[in-house]
């Protein structure tokens, strides 16, 4: 190590520190670079996962499942309360309730001084539950061996041992109400038995006139009394209790607000990441950045543009608007009065449709498909499934064994002699139904025609027809294209793969065996699924704006760290060379203070000897 200006009188560590200064210039702007491009960096990822978060709001409402929201309500909530399931049939009925359930006990007839009295000296005795006997074998047969006994056997009865203050008995309860549930002691106990409680099932009555009728339930709870609907009885009465399903609209408020309130929390993060501050002159990590523009414009344009598909046409009309500081701004009142005004319109101002022509109905289209007209061309049509057997064979003049296979499924149906292809197609039918096969026979083609009822590759079976060796009989699936755009077939439904830019998974179901053009489908998104598409034009992991702005900055960031990287080496390399001329600036000017002090000191020997 040096000696600071030890013979120069020179502070070389500050000159050394303040050259070093200088050339770093370079290398500090670089840093200041980087670190604006990081900042930008995590600005990206932080839009990106607050456009992201929208992706679940507008789902919920894009498609007409997401509208099927039920509210059951009923009239007299002690007597009964009432749920509904989404897609539930709305309605209303009227009840009594006549009976609630009960669980079934039995306990023993005496008492006995202590619990380990016995009771079963048989060692074993027999509880009916319903029409089924179970034998227990209780040990020596005290009471509360008995007790554990019933409990261990696990057979929907509980057994305990109550001290009554005067004795102990055997109390026997079913583990499930309704008189299914009910038991009985059937031999065994030597000290008797006798019902407690007799198990009964919960009762309601509708109607009382000549058509009136009731509805049983083992449990107080009855599931699907009306499709989707659950009523679970509270308290006997004669008072009639109503329950109503209606759509409900406060449910599906919360959902638009939902996502309302996600695009809200998306474009604050955009204003709030491209602020500029006049006071402070300080301007945030995307200040003038046109994607972050772009972001916002397409989010304000999705949330506000017009929606031919309903007779609403504008979301404004819904409660859904921007206010004039590009806020998203939500009216549930003014949502909620036009839903109950017309639910139909305003479920197509949010959900995914089209208009279609010919043979052509629309089911769905993905995140990223565009709004218009297509034409549907089908080049080869779906067909079935279909195969002719036993040409000529009727009235069979020897029995044949026909054999029909679906995956694991099989069936053998054994024809008799003199059978009639009615008979047979009649009785081979009741064996397919029975074993729940999708297949159709019908007599045709001079035999017997069996029909997968499916289009498609997916409707395929084998079958034997009594010749001892299965044949494949499988269906086409619908070749074609929409808009141009090669359609992958699944039977009679054509989709566009959903990595399609501008097609995204649009589906078409054909209505007949027609080739050439058949139609025609003119796609609209509808509001929730537009919002779904405006944020995975953003967020798309592969060709997304956001995420392809991000990967910039991202590049940008590792380029400026690897020259910092190269730059500092060559820094360093420049410090240690500057340390060692400083340090040899000090040898050689010491080595010269020497030879001045020697030849000083020579110069003065010669003066003297003068």
């Amino acid at each position: 190590m040096p000696i600071d200006g030890l013979v120069s009188g020179l502070d070389t560590a500050t000159i050394i520190e303040q050259l070093m200064a200088a050339e770093r210039v370079p290398v500090d702007l670089m840093e200041a670079r980087k670190a604006s491009a990081q900042a930008a960096v995590d600005a990206y990822k932080t839009l990106e996962t607050k456009f992201s978060a929208i992706t679940t709001a507008s789902a919920a409402l894009e498609r007409s499942s997401g509208w099927k929201l039920r509210t059951a309500t009923s009239s007299n909530t002690a007597l009964a309360t009432a749920s509904a399931s989404d897609g539930a049939t709305a309605g209303g009925i009227q009840f009594t309730v006549n009976r609630l359930a009960t669980t079934h006990g039995v306990a023993t007839s005496v008492t006995t001084p202590a619990t380990t009295d016995i009771v079963a000296s048989g060692g074993s005795l027999v509880l009916t539950v319903g029409s089924t006997a179970h034998s227990i074998s209780v040990g020596t047969g005290s009471l509360s061996e008995v007790a554990t006994a019933i409990n261990d056997a696990a057979i929907g009865v509980r057994a305990a041992v109550v001290n009554t203050g005067s004795g102990y008995r055997l109390q026997m309860t079913s583990t499930a109400s309704g008189a299914a549930a009910a038991f009985s002691v059937t031999s065994g106990l030597d000290i008797g038995s006798a019902v407690t409680t007799q198990g009964v099932d919960a009762e309601l009555s509708f109607g009382t006139g000549p058509g009136a009728y009731s509805v049983n339930s083992a449990s107080n709870t009855f599931a699907n009394v009306l499709p989707g609907v659950s009523i679970t009885a509270k308290a006997v009465s004669t008072e009639v209790v109503s329950v109503n399903v209606a759509s409900d609209s406060a449910g599906l408020a919360a959902k638009v607000k939902s996502l309302v309130d996600a695009v809200n929390a998306a474009l604050s993060e955009v204003k709030s990441r491209t602020a500029y501050d006049p006071g402070s002159k300080k301007a945030a990590s995307l200040a003038g950045d046109a994607t972050a523009r772009r972001a916002t414009q397409a989010l304000t344009r999705a949330l506000s543009d017009a929606i031919g598909q309903s007779s609403l046409g504008s979301p404004g009309l819904a409660g859904v608007s921007i206010d004039r500081y590009g806020k998203a701004t939500f009216d549930e009142a003014k949502f909620t009065a036009a839903y109950e005004a017309n639910p139909a319109a305003v479920e197509r101002l949010f959900v995914q449709g089209a208009t279609t022509t010919g043979s052509v109905s629309f089911l769905s289209a993905g995140a990223r498909a565009l709004p218009g007209p297509r034409d549907v061309v089908v080049t080869l049509a779906a067909t079935q499934a279909n195969e002719v057997g036993m040409v000529g064979s009727f009235p069979l003049t020897v029995p044949a064994t026909i054999r029909i296979k679906m995956g694991a499924t099989e069936i053998v149906y054994p024809a008799s002699s003199g059978a009639t292809a009615a008979e047979t197609v009649v009785g081979l039918q009741a064996a397919i139904d029975s074993a729940g096969l999708n297949i159709t026979l019908a007599e045709g083609g001079g035999g017997i025609q069996a029909t997968h009822n499916s289009y498609g590759s997916g409707g395929s079976f084998e079958i034997d027809w009594g010749t001892g060796s299965y044949s494949a009989v499988t269906g086409l699936d619908a070749v074609g294209t929409i808009d141009g755009i090669a359609a992958t077939g699944v039977g009679r439904q054509l989709s566009v793969p959903a990595t399609d830019g501008t097609l995204s998974g649009l589906s078409v179901l054909l209505t007949s065996d027609a080739t050439g053009p058949v139609g025609t489908v003119n796609y609209e998104p509808g509001l929730a699924q537009r919002i779904s598409s405006a944020v995975a034009a953003a967020t798309d992991s592969t060709n997304g704006y956001l995420v392809d702005a991000q990967s910039g900055r991202q590049s940008r960031v590792d380029l400026l760290s690897t020259s910092i990287d190269s730059y500092n080496v060559r820094l360093a390399s420049r410090e240690a060379r500057l340390k060692a001329q400083f340090a040899q600036l000090e040898v050689t000017l010491n080595t010269l203070k020497q030879q001045s002090s020697s030849l000083a000191s020579q110069l003065n020997s010669t003066s003297s000897s003068s």
